[in-house]
């Protein structure tokens, strides 16, 4: 079944509510004295590269054209996506 079917079938059951599909990933930990691994850690099993592929399933029909990470003197941390015309702006905590 074509991905764009099922969203508005899966929409249509569901009413009010948004459909999002995020593709499983598979996160490495980072490599220790202790860990025992003789192949070197691809970058695309990072966490940080995890985190910036989940993003971008969230946006999907969008790009990503700009990150800002805004840090609140409490130290919380606020990151605002920029991303192309049909949605201004989207906040992630």
């Amino acid at each position: 079944m074509e991905i764009h079917r099922l969203t508005r079938e899966l929409e249509k059951k569901f009413s009010d509510r948004h459909v999002v599909f995020v593709a499983q990933r598979r996160m490495l930990s980072k490599p220790t004295r202790t860990s025992r691994v003789k192949q070197k850690r691809p970058r695309s099993r990072t966490l940080t590269n995890v985190h910036e592929k989940i993003l971008e399933d969230l946006v999907y029909p969008t790009e990503i054209v700009g990150k800002r990470t805004r840090v609140a003197v409490d130290g919380s941390k606020l990151l605002k996506v920029y991303v192309l015309a049909q949605i201004s702006c989207l906040y992630l905590c």
